[in-house]
């Protein structure tokens, strides 16, 4: 206890004193046996309250040994086992466990990683991906500000994850790596990257670029092939030599069929090869047709109607029919768009067609246009036409934003010929283009585009839109600028920006990497997640009679069905909700490519870059008690003596008041009886 502490609790105790003796001696007219009781009794209270004032503490000061945290890194992958590497790991784990002097030294924690960082005593060698910068990530956010440093026992071969020799710097520990297995260097050929997209539409190129590696000390000659479906699409002989012995390879493929397709590269092995799993690789890549349907209707012929043609058929995933305005209900149902050029009366059946249907539309106005019958027909929009044709000149409205306009430009474009009037519109709307006469921004739309949140409809007041063409091929040689203007018009239109309720995930290619699983969300009809759904998953394989169904699990925010029970093939599923009529599926291929297959030899190399860019150093099973000596006898890492002061509190608040409580209630309750209140 501090001086002042004490000093303060005599003060109090001196005061407490004097009043009560000033109280039941001084000023009392009757001395007795009654005054000693009540005097003791104020005392207690006076003097309780003075210590919960003062609240006295006392300090206890100990001392701690303090270690620093010694972890035990080991490799569990199956990249270990399959390179003979598992009794070196066993063997190194049981000398370090078994040291005494280092136990005393460290606080010793063992933890296995695969494509996780596992706190386990057992040891199976079996994960199928190893992720050793996730592992090294892990340890610094648990342990980094403690005192640490780290032992890890590896091949240095990692198969998912950041490139982890280059972690040492940025590490607020040191690593002590020791390189287990087969070290030399064989001559391998090996595919080391591929890049592909995971979808593509039918007709189109879609691109292919993948990379091919040498290890070796002698330059070899091989073959690349592609294989689509098992035909051969792409073929390429290349040399690699030890001096450049990495090559980029690119070409495009055709989709020509729908559906999943398999994709097959490989490279043909060089004399004295021993691993060549890795001179194969196998992607799936879905062919969509999801061709776009445009009617263009009009009831005259007009070059503005070959100019839409040719401009929105250069995507090869959109297809435009010139129809009648008289065409059949049976006609249009097999339209996702429709393009109105100079609508009359004529339109009515397509107007009723419309109505039912709710699908977007682009319109197009000129001097043939029925002012009249458009303004009774389109909601949100009204044109006060004064039946005068005018020349107008286009102006990009640079505030546009509901889509891309990309590098789109209306430079030297001539001028439309549309009709004077006032323009209303009463729903929300965006100008992509405004009108300009006679040197005059007139502020209204020439090409407006409205949405009232479930439909789309744009709208172009003027015609001969082919001269725009025209002069696009003029400025750039090439239609490019207006033929992709006109798409993105479509495109926006054609995507109504409705949310799905029910959204799945999945990959088309299950392997080792890859989580096995398929995810789905669901919402309500205010796109509210919902918690409480039934999600059922059906799954068959297309090469058996294989079927499986099973309810999806609800995971924080999604539902999930594991895969892990498949065995490889092909298979389909559907994703269904109880009580609701919505469904979506898919297709997918489970393949048993083990990635710790592949590689030949351990990487030393990069272990010992990471050492020694954390400040660590890089050891071979045989150095193992060099390094337990360094880690025994640096000074550095000796433990610390800590000392811990611990501050307690003199007095217990609770029964501290219960005590002064009692003593004024006692002390009331005597003079009470007694006469003296």
């Amino acid at each position: 206890m501090q001086t002042a502490t004490l000093l303060g609790v005599l003060l109090a105790a001196l005061f407490s004193l004097l009043i009560v003796l000033w109280q039941y001696f001084y000023k009392a007219k009757k001395r007795g046996r009654l005054n000693w009781i009540l005097a003791f009794l104020r005392f207690i209270s006076i003097f309780g309250v003075l210590l919960i004032l003062l609240n006295p503490k006392i300090s206890n000061v100990g001392y701690q040994l303090e270690k620093h945290n010694l972890l035990l890194l080991l490799d569990d992958s199956q990249s270990i086992k399959s390179g003979g590497a598992s009794e070196q790991i066993m063997t190194l784990n049981e000398r370090i466990l078994e040291d005494k002097a280092l136990a005393e030294r460290f606080t010793l924690r063992k933890f296995a990683f695969g494509s996780e960082l596992l706190s386990s005593d057992s040891l199976s060698f079996s994960a199928e991906v190893s992720d050793i910068s996730g592992a090294l990530s892990s340890v610094d956010n648990i342990f980094g500000r403690d005192k640490t440093l780290a032992i890890l026992i590896s091949d240095g071969n990692q198969t998912v994850g950041k490139a982890y020799e280059y972690m040492g710097n940025d590490l607020s520990y040191p690593v002590y790596s020791v390189v287990v297995g087969d070290t030399t260097r064989y001559a391998d050929l090996r595919i080391n990257q591929v890049n592909i997209n995971k979808y593509t539409f039918l007709k189109n190129r879609f691109p292919v670029e993948l990379f091919v590696t040498l290890q070796g000390n002698e330059a070899v000659a091989s073959r690349l092939r592609i294989r689509m479906d098992g035909k051969i699409v792409y073929s390429n002989e290349f040399q690699l030599t030890p001096e450049e012995n990495s090559k980029k390879f690119s070409t495009t493929l055709e989709a020509a069929e729908v559906g999943l397709r398999m994709i097959d590269i490989s490279v043909d092995s060089i004399p004295g090869e021993r691993n060549t799993m890795n001179n194969k690789r196998r992607i799936p890549i879905e062919v969509i047709d999801e061709k776009t349907m445009v009617g263009l209707i009009s009831d005259v012929l007009h070059p503005d109607l070959g100019a839409l043609i040719k401009a929105i058929e250069s995507n090869d995933q959109r297809s435009v029919s010139l129809l009648s305005p008289r065409a059949s209900v049976e006609e249009l149902s097999s339209f996702d768009i429709f393009i109105l050029y100079q609508p009359t009366p004529a339109f009515q059946s397509v107007y009723d067609f419309l109505k039912e249907s709710g699908l977007n539309t682009f319109t197009l106005t000129g001097p043939g246009t029925n002012w009249r019958y458009l303004n009774r027909m389109q909601k949100g929009l009204e044109i006060s036409n004064s039946n005068q044709t005018e020349e107008i000149l286009p102006i990009l409205n640079q505030t546009f934003d509901l889509f891309d306009l990309g590098d789109f430009s209306v430079e030297d474009f001539p001028p439309l010929i549309g009709s004077l009037g006032e323009i209303l519109i009463t729903q929300p709307y965006e100008s992509l283009i405004d009108q300009q006469i006679r040197g005059v921004n007139l502020q209204e739309p020439l090409l407006p585009i409205i949405s009232d949140g479930k439909e789309r409809h744009a709208y172009l007041f003027g015609e001969n839109i082919w001269k725009w063409r025209v002069q696009s091929y003029r400025n750039d040689e090439n239609f490019n600028n207006f033929d992709n203007f006109i798409n993105k018009i479509i495109l926006y239109l054609t995507s109504d920006g409705k949310r799905d309720r029910l959204s799945i995930e999945y990959e088309q290619l299950y392997s080792a990497v890859t989580e096995k699983k398929i995810k789905a969300t669901f919402t309500d009809e205010t796109y509210v997640f919902k918690k409480d759904a039934t999600l059922t998953l059906r799954i068959n394989s297309t090469a058996d009679e294989f079927k499986s169904e099973q309810t999806m699990l609800f995971s924080g925010d999604h539902y999930e069905a594991g895969l892990g029970n498949l065995k490889e093939g092909d298979y389909t599923f559907s994703v269904s909700v109880e009580g609701e009529n919505l469904q979506k599926g898919g297709r997918f291929t489970i393949e048993e490519f083990n990635l710790e297959q592949l590689f030949v030899s351990s990487d030393a190399d990069q272990l010992r870059d990471l050492s020694e860019g954390s400040g660590g150093q890089l050891y071979h099973p045989d150095e193992i008690e060099n390094m337990l000596n360094e880690l025994k006898e640096n000074p550095g890492l000796a433990p610390t003596q800590k000392s811990i002061e611990n501050v307690v509190s003199l007095i217990d608040f609770k029964i501290m008041f219960a005590i002064i409580i009692l003593a004024f209630t006692t002390e009331w309750l005597i003079r009470k009886y007694n006469g003296l209140i």
